[in-house]
């Protein structure tokens, strides 16, 4: 072995061992970087020279490479479980929103506003005749409707803003995908999967990417990762499908779907962000559709039993508060355009003599029994009011208008079995058709003498204060069978249970993503005591091997001396 190999020997160790210091030094400066994978020095003796058959002797060591400390399998563990726990997260976040909107440990929420306002009819069927509880009626009522819009409003502007974080966090979780195929490029371009800080650049996209949709990758040779969403590619090699969103109109609520920005399909989501506010929209959707259920089954229910009922004195004039869009078809047909709709039945109408207290009834035919083609149209309906003695009826502008002939003569309705007049908005107590618009019949806010107590019109009559009153307890067919207060509380449980199952499954998701993150720590996270130790055995190294090439150098210079 000549003095020249020696030399170089001591020159690779130096070289090598400077490589190991600046490896340790990098992983230490970035012992505080989340993003960052711990890397290690793989070294490798140089291949020997072999100075006589089987006598070997070495040439000291290379460097083998520079390589993240990184488990794939793990990575994907802990993407999927971030998602879990981001998607869990942010949904317990928005349902707790949601729980919020009711109030129901206040004396002010809406279970508490319903009980009240039937309590009122209870007390107005006592004194059916007294002012007092007539006002405290339609005061209730007001109260109710007002809190049944302000739950509505504030859920349907939580819709509004889980729309709105849909949209946000589509357009940076599309940023990332673009960012992750310009990284890909540069991979290619920049030494491959050699290139620890593009790779880890473009790790901690992926990661940030997962919190939003859940993924899983695929890596190859040249260093390029392709990214899925479920089975749909999010990023091919350098090439990025992009991510926006679909806007979706049902009523008054806007709802967003995530789709592909090359195709608009759908994007699967299993898990992260997104996927969570999917279904956050969809819970939302769901409680609005119940208050809406709720509100629309007390208006028309209530209505039905309002209208055929009578107050302290009869109408002289009424218009229909709900628009008919075309009178001369039938009051059943979409044409129509009532948001509730009337059955085959009849009604009474009954005009009254002020001063003879004479009372002539007529009934009046409600068909609807969708056969014929003769079903019951506005147009109809007004002829047929209209060939009543002392009665005058006509439709303006989709409103039926009736009034009666002489100055001495009023009318009332009984006997309502087809809910037509409850239908049309006559005689109503509430107003609207479910909890965007509830509010109370600004006649009765007027004139409490016509809130209809009575059935018969009878003094001291409270048939109709009693039916209304025991509403409460009634089941409905359009809520299902529920009464309205079961209505109510079923909604309310179903969101405290929802809301207190989420708050677990945050927990629980939190806790699994925590224990994945600490095992990755462990093997790719930067320990500083490692890497002191690394450090002191780097330099020593380095130190041996700067002795070698001074040892060898003396050595050169005595055989130098000797040539002399």
């Amino acid at each position: 072995m000549s003095l020249n190999a020696m030399l170089n020997i001591g020159k690779s160790a130096l070289a090598v061992n400077q490589a190991a210091l600046q490896t340790v030094g990098n992983n230490i400066s970035n012992a505080g970087n989340a993003d960052y994978t711990r890397q290690r020095v793989d070294l490798t003796a140089a291949p020997p020279t072999e100075l006589r058959r089987g006598l070997f002797v070495g040439n000291g060591v290379e460097l083998d490479g520079i390589r993240r400390q990184i488990d794939e399998a793990l990575e994907s563990r802990l993407r999927s479980a971030s998602a879990g726990a981001e998607g869990a997260k942010t949904f317990q976040e928005w349902y707790s929103r949601v729980e919020s909107v009711f109030n129901e440990l206040t004396d002010q929420d809406l279970s508490t506003g319903m009980s009240k306002f039937f309590n009122a009819w209870s007390n107005l069927a006592q004194k059916p005749q007294d002012m007092g509880q007539r006002q405290i009626v339609v005061e209730s009522g007001k109260t109710l409707a007002n809190q049944v819009r302000t739950i509505r409003g504030m859920l349907g502007s939580l819709a509004n803003d889980a729309g709105g974080k849909v949209v946000t966090s589509t357009t940076e979780a599309d940023r990332l995908v673009t960012q992750i195929a310009e990284l890909n490029g540069r991979i290619v371009t920049g030494g491959g999967a050699s290139n620890n800080a593009l790779m880890d650049s473009r790790d901690a996209l992926v990661r940030k990417l997962g919190e939003f949709v859940e993924v899983s990758t695929r890596t190859y040779d040249d260093g390029t990762m392709n990214v899925f969403a479920g089975s749909e590619p999010l990023v091919l090699g350098t090439r990025a499908r992009g991510l926006t969103t679909e806007q979706q109109v049902d009523g008054d609520l806007v709802t967003y779907r995530v789709i592909f920005k090359d195709d608009k399909a759908p994007v699967p989501l299993t898990g992260g962000s997104l996927a969570a506010m999917n279904s956050v929209q969809e819970a939302v959707g769901e409680v609005v559709g119940n208050i809406d259920s709720l509100a629309s089954g007390l208006i028309f229910e209530l209505n039905k039993l309002h209208s055929s009922g009578q107050g302290l004195s009869g109408m002289s004039a009424v218009t229909s508060q709900n628009v008919v869009v075309d009178e001369f078809e039938p009051l059943t047909s979409d044409e129509a355009g009532l948001d509730f709709v009337p059955k085959h039945g009849s009604f009474v109408v009954s005009v009254k003599d002020r001063i003879s207290g004479a009372v002539t009834s007529t009934l009046i035919n409600v068909d609807a029994d969708g056969l014929n083609s003769d079903d019951t149209t506005l147009a109809g309906l007004a002829t047929a009011i209209d060939a009543v003695d002392n009665l005058s009826a006509r439709v303006v502008g989709g409103r039926l208008e009736i009034s009666s002939d002489s100055s001495s003569a009023e009318f009332s309705f009984s006997q309502d079995s087809s809910g037509v007049l409850a239908s049309l908005g006559i005689g109503t107590f509430f107003t609207g058709s479910d909890g965007t618009d509830i509010d109370i019949s600004q006649t009765l806010q007027n004139d409490p003498k016509r809130v209809a107590a009575a059935l018969n019109g009878q003094a001291g009559d409270n048939q109709s204060a009693r039916a209304i009153a025991s509403l409460r307890d009634t089941a409905l067919d359009v809520l299902g069978g529920r009464t309205l207060i079961e209505q109510y509380e079923s909604t309310v449980n179903t969101v405290a249970s929802r809301a207190a199952f989420s708050r677990n499954e945050a927990d629980a998701t939190r806790a699994i993503a925590d224990s994945l993150i600490a095992q990755r720590e462990s093997v790719s996270g930067v320990s500083l005591d490692e890497e002191a130790i690394k450090l002191l055995q780097y330099q020593r190294a380095y130190q041996g091997a700067a002795r070698v090439v001074s040892v060898t150098d003396e050595l050169m210079q005595t055989i130098m001396g000797l040539v002399r």
